[in-house]
């Protein structure tokens, strides 16, 4: 691949099958040769075949599998790169949406071209540049939509949810959080964000993003995920935002790490004569496939990648104090 600011890749993936190693070797290199930006877009295979109860975790270990394979490749190269993963299938796009990735090479696999939604602009169809593999394992489907309609999730989905979090120097983590969050929503997210003055104890606070910029950014990721639902932003001011007095929120996704703790948000509800809420936990420790574990650098327990705005704010400092020119 030749070096370049911003590039699109587009990837059919088997929600019930890890990435196949055509897959990774693209994505790896689609790293090591963008200097910016990387949208990766997905269409999903055999998704009529999940189960219901299986789908929800199928689909987060898709998403963060690919986000595992990018950030490893990136650390391991040292490379500050922005990787956005766009589930194509379930996030409303039309060609309009596809305006901005317009002028952007696109790469994909043979064997995953003839599964290209019809409805993306001709120009970028045409423009699809074949990459050749060395492995034959990726799989590919030719029942593209016509019409940039949403496919049913094979998962519960809510008309309200709810997410929370801080959302400092938005990371993998975050966009791994939030992508799970639009897509088990059909109507609305409802989106509380830390305020500042509930971060004074934060580590190296005087690296924390302002209560602005971490909103706007949010903002930008969800609609880039879906755009067909209301996305509503709040300061978090106190543990409990939103939820502990808005009746129509009916799920909270919550990372697993957190979801002792967000139990007590649907005490409060309980207090507060509201219904519970349906928790929807997913893992941000990723484990990646075999074919990805040589990507990774950072690990928990030596089993996947954990990526922290503690870190990142850590890694800052560090350049900081060596007189270095923070990355941005």
């Amino acid at each position: 691949m030749d070096p370049v600011e911003q590039r699109n890749l587009f990837l059919q993936v088997d929600l019930g099958c890890s990435l196949p190693q055509a897959h990774i070797e693209l994505l790896r290199n689609a790293v090591d040769s963008t200097d910016e930006e990387l949208t990766v877009f997905i269409s999903l295979a055999n998704v009529a075949s999940i189960a219901q109860n299986t789908g929800w975790t199928q689909m987060q270990r898709r998403i963060a599998e690919l986000y595992a394979v990018a950030a490893g490749q990136a650390l391991q190269k040292e490379r500050s790169l922005i990787v956005d993963v766009i589930p194509l299938d379930f996030c409303a796009y039309s060609s309009d949406d596809m305006e901005p990735y317009m002028h952007r090479p696109t790469e994909a696999i043979s064997k995953d071209i003839p599964a290209v939604p019809e409805w993306w602009p001709q120009e970028m169809r045409a423009s699809i540049s074949q990459y050749n593999s060395g492995h034959g394992d990726a799989r590919a489907e030719t029942s593209s939509q016509p019409q940039p309609t949403r496919t049913p999730t094979p998962w519960t989905s809510y008309p309200h949810v709810a997410v929370g979090g801080t959302f400092d120097h938005l990371h993998v983590g975050h966009k791994i959080l939030l992508t799970a969050t639009a897509l088990a929503a059909t109507k609305r997210v409802v989106c509380g964000i830390s305020a500042d003055a509930l971060l004074e104890k934060k580590k190296y606070k005087e690296l924390l993003e302002p209560y602005r910029v971490r909103e706007l950014n949010t903002l930008l990721f969800l609609r880039k995920i879906r755009k067909d639902i209301i996305v509503e932003l709040a300061p978090i001011s106190d543990p409990y935002g939103p939820t502990s007095v808005d009746a129509s929120i009916e799920a909270l996704v919550v990372s697993q790490e957190t979801l002792n703790g967000s139990k007590a948000l649907n005490v409060r509800r309980e207090e507060n004569g509201l219904a519970p809420m349906h928790l929807m936990p997913i893992d941000l420790i990723v484990t990646p496939s075999d074919g990805a574990q040589n990507s990774m650098q950072a690990s928990v327990n030596n089993s996947g990648l954990k990526i922290s705005s503690t870190a990142i704010r850590a890694a800052l400092a560090e350049k900081q104090q060596r007189g270095s020119r923070p990355p941005h």
